[in-house]
């Protein structure tokens, strides 16, 4: 979870919140127009990504917010993205109509409200009741505010029956760990129930922050410049010069504004290490943006450049932007279509592959997912990811290696879908990663041979790596 949640108990005898003064403060109207951007319709079924329209966020006078103000308007927009679920359910005891049937403005309001009085123990009640009732006052129709204070009020007075792990396991694996229906039954076939209730509250943490350290720098320095602008770190085994966060904000370094390091998941960073390069003259990152893993196979290539590629002009922008702030000099930058790709056949000796997938692995990351993915999407997107490895495994050289990676552990966008791959392409074979990592991590590799890294094991998003190798000539 998050937080800690806030004591079981009723809160009566509390005075009654006065009524708001003024607009809702900066944040949480900047975390209020986020989630109703965010919310699904039958016309935009995928609506855009919180991180983004948090970056863009502005003021009525077209200014940004200060740096406290978006922190919190991201911790208010992921918060209640990652308990919605569990929200709706308290709300629907308080609220005399279901919150299904309220309108956008009042529901996101009370979402709101209830996530800064269940998960944020620093806010206090009264204000987490004023601001959301501004919220509803400015945006919704007339009663709205009454309706949002009167629900908020019901919650400080009650005594409440939260789902929780001890009481009906049902209830708690799908209300109280706040995940759609599809996606726990999925858990359940898969793992078993101890096993998807790991899975799902690991889906709840709070992500923890990775770095990577630029080979150009030492890391015990990089580690010691950091400790005296305040950000502690500790070693992190899984992946060379990988380094996890304890405290601190690496962004407001010197180290970060030098390209010293580079903010990047763990399991992401082991999979850029999987693929052997000796003897390699010629390497390609087919879906190479925002660049984390290109860096790190520019690191390993270098001075021999590395093709890097990505399908839309302003996704090879921001790889862009990763390759200059690290100085990886020998990365070559294209705007290319993976599944068509503009190589003759037989051009690259390496490729990693990490095809666009679900992001199933990244909940805690990214918990607006869960909202928005479906067994059909997945589907889709495993059926681009065949497409876009067929298209790989062609520009291989004889003897030549593949590594298929996804932020994924859906069968279908992992193991079926380089079965697919090897029924399609008989040349290729798919070689075990057992050699390439530590005796430690032996337990990541399945019994196929690929990488399968859970966010309920070491903390780090979940991932899934598969290499293949052309032996036809």
């Amino acid at each position: 979870m998050s937080r800690p949640p806030r004591k079981e108990t009723g809160r009566r005898g509390q005075k009654r919140p006065a009524r708001p003064a003024g607009p809702a403060s900066p944040a949480r109207r900047a975390a209020f127009a986020v989630l109703l951007r965010l919310e699904p319709t039958r016309d935009r079924p995928l609506p855009p990504r919180p991180d983004a329209l948090i970056a863009r966020l502005e003021d009525a006078q077209g200014k940004p917010p200060g740096s406290r103000d978006r922190a919190l308007a991201r911790e208010l927009v992921f918060g209640v993205l990652r308990w919605r679920r569990a929200l709706d359910y308290a709300l629907d005891t308080y609220s005399r109509r279901p919150v299904a049937k309220l309108d956008l403005p009042v529901r996101t309001a009370l979402r709101l409200g209830l996530y800064q009085l269940r998960y944020l123990d620093r806010v206090p009640a009264s204000a987490a009741v004023h601001e959301s009732v501004s919220l509803a006052t400015a945006s919704a129709k007339p009663g709205a505010a009454g309706l949002v204070n009167a629900v908020l009020r019901a919650y400080l007075r009650a005594d409440h029956a939260w789902p929780h792990r001890a009481g009906d396991r049902g209830l708690y694996l799908r209300t109280g760990l706040s995940h759609p229906d599809w996606m726990v039954d999925r858990y359940l076939q898969q793992l078993g129930a101890e096993g998807a209730r790991r899975r799902l509250e690991a889906n709840n943490r709070s992500p923890t922050v990775f770095l990577r350290v630029n080979r150009r720098f030492s890391l015990d320095e990089v580690r010691k410049r950091l400790r005296d602008d305040g950000v502690e770190t500790e070693r992190f085994p899984i992946a060379p010069r990988c380094l996890r966060i304890t405290r601190g904000n690496p962004q407001d370094t010197a180290p970060y504004r030098e390209g010293a390091l580079h903010i990047q998941d763990a399991g992401s960073q082991l999979v850029a290490w999987l693929l052997p390069l000796d003897g390699a003259r010629r390497c390609l990152d087919a879906c190479a943006a925002p660049g984390g893993k290109a860096t790190i196979l520019a690191e390993r290539v270098e001075p021999r450049p590395l093709f890097a590629a990505d399908l839309r002009p302003a996704r090879v922008a921001l790889l862009g932007d990763t390759v200059r702030r690290l100085s990886a000099g020998n990365v070559l930058q294209l705007a290319a279509d993976a599944s068509r790709p503009p190589f003759g056949a037989a051009t690259f000796d390496r490729i990693l592959l990490d095809v666009p997938c679900s992001g199933l692995g990244t909940l805690s990351r990214n918990p607006d997912i869960k909202w928005t993915a479906s067994t059909a999407r997945l589907a889709a997107l495993s059926e681009t990811g065949g497409r876009i490895a067929r298209a790989a495994a062609d520009l291989l050289s004889p003897g030549g290696m593949l590594l298929y990676a996804a932020c994924s552990l859906e069968p279908e966008e992992t193991t079926d879908a380089v079965r697919g791959v090897l029924a399609e392409k008989p040349g290729l074979r798919q070689k075990s990663l057992a050699d390439r990592v530590p005796d430690a991590l032996a337990s990541l590799i399945d019994e196929d041979g690929a990488l399968r890294v859970a966010p309920e094991q070491h903390g780090t998003d979940g991932y899934f790596a598969a290499l293949l190798q052309r032996t036809d000539t």
